[in-house]
């Protein structure tokens, strides 16, 4: 292994033009060679210049990283990164179903039953009602009913179910409100509130979890403060005082200057990744051991040692996430500021903070994944199936651009309209 001219004891991963090696402080155009994701970083002068290969210097990861992070310092990107592909059999596989009850109305949410493997849905719709769908027997369950006092209809709402079945969160994606429902009774359980300052900018903080055989809600209960709670009775997991800050002296111990937004939890409930923001505004993608949280550290979502700040955006947050693994979160887009991300998806460890690799191709999307491959589901280009390893593209279908993913049936649901409903599956 040759040494980088950084003089770091690790693999190269990229260069710098040597302005960049002399001057810490110099801003950076990031410029891809066309070969897979290689890519340098020059100054300013060498990018106008066309920088030559006498004038560049190898670096390892870290150096890299820690340049491209200085959210403030980019000044754009040249080129792109190569687009790899490989030809398969892979095809979608779709069946239309046709729901006379659903005519007429139109379907406000969304979410999948995931602890069953026949393709059970949950949705709202427009009068409030919320429903169960079982699309094999065609069967159309009412649970309950939301209220003015619960949810505004009339703007957009998240649906989210508990991995028991026995719970599910319906809250308005940019409002302060929402509850969680008992679906067995119907009965609202917990009315949800973050308050009001600056939420119209944030994906409400809603997310279940279990926790060993219990069940658990995590939800903001203010813009920089997230709570768990037990979603049967509305009970508070982590109590903790904070005082507010006071103007023009020192914050108080574990205070936050952070807006929670939307989250996802790892498949197996021990990890939470939150995709917030502070201000200038940059969005930061963090991560922290919900474990940790309730059963060793009440202050593990401000300030716990299990913490790590995974990238930072300018202008960027809320971004399409999946985890890939039990440890492991696909994001989308490489760069560090909202008009210069490169459709790409980045690979992180949330337990180490540290980016493993990443690819180029995936668009600006939802992302799912069936266990083996990642899709990428975008208005424009429709879904794409690529592969982890490789970062390839093996399949692209223009035509489907589905609703919603149902990641225990492994496959996906498009809301046609007029009660029909199709599935889509990937054959190989």
């Amino acid at each position: 292994m040759s040494t980088p001219a950084c003089g770091h004891a690790e693999p190269v991963a990229g260069r710098f033009c040597s302005h960049l090696m002399a001057d810490d402080d110099a801003e950076h155009h990031v410029r891809f060679t066309g070969q897979g994701t290689e890519h340098d970083l020059l100054c300013a002068d060498c990018a106008d210049a066309g920088a030559s290969a006498e004038t560049l210097r190898t670096v390892c990861a870290t150096c890299m990283r820690e340049r491209l992070g200085r959210v403030f310092d980019s000044l754009g990107v040249i080129g792109g990164p190569e687009v790899l592909s490989r030809p398969t059999a892979l095809r979608f596989e779709h069946r239309e179903h046709t729901l006379p009850a659903l005519a007429g109305t139109s379907l406000l949410a969304l979410a999948p039953f995931v602890q069953q493997s026949r393709p059970s849905w949950l949705v709202v719709d427009a009068s409030g009602g919320l429903l169960r769908i079982d699309l094999e027997g065609g069967a159309l369950i009412r649970l309950g009913t939301l209220s003015a006092e619960d949810v505004q209809l009339s703007a957009p709402l998240a649906l989210h179910v508990s991995p028991c079945g026995r719970f599910a969160a319906v809250v308005n994606v940019t409002g302060r409100r929402g509850v969680v429902m008992a679906l067995a009774s119907g009965a609202v359980t917990m009315r949800l509130d973050r308050g009001g300052y600056h939420e119209e900018h944030c994906v409400f903080s809603v997310a279940f979890f279990r926790d060993g055989s219990r069940t658990r809600v995590v939800h903001a209960t203010a813009w920089n403060r997230l709570d768990v709670s037990d979603p049967a009775t509305g009970e508070l997991l982590t109590p903790r005082d904070l005082p507010p800050r006071e103007r023009d002296k020192p914050a108080p111990p574990h205070y936050l200057d952070y807006f929670h937004c939307g989250l996802t939890v790892s498949p197996d409930g021990a990890w939470l990744v939150d995709d917030g923001w502070v201000w200038q505004p940059v969005g930061v993608l963090r991560s922290f051991s919900l474990r940790r949280w309730l059963h060793e550290n009440v202050w593990e979502s401000e300030d716990g040692p299990s913490l790590k700040e995974l990238r930072a955006c300018g202008y960027f947050w809320d971004a399409p996430r999946c985890f890939v693994g039990e440890r492991i979160l696909a994001a989308w887009g490489f760069g560090v500021d909202e008009e210069q991300m490169v459709d790409a998806v980045m690979l992180y460890d949330v337990e180490s903070g540290k980016l493993l690799r990443w690819f180029a191709g995936p668009p600006r999307g939802a992302l799912a994944f069936d266990g083996r491959f990642l899709f990428a589901s975008a208005k424009g280009h429709g879904t794409s199936v690529w592969d982890l390893e490789t970062g390839e593209r093996l399949h692209q279908a223009p035509e489907l651009l589905p609703t919603a993913w149902h990641p225990a049936a492994r496959c996906f649901l498009t809301v046609l309209g007029d009660g029909v409903l199709r599935e889509s599956r990937l054959l190989a």
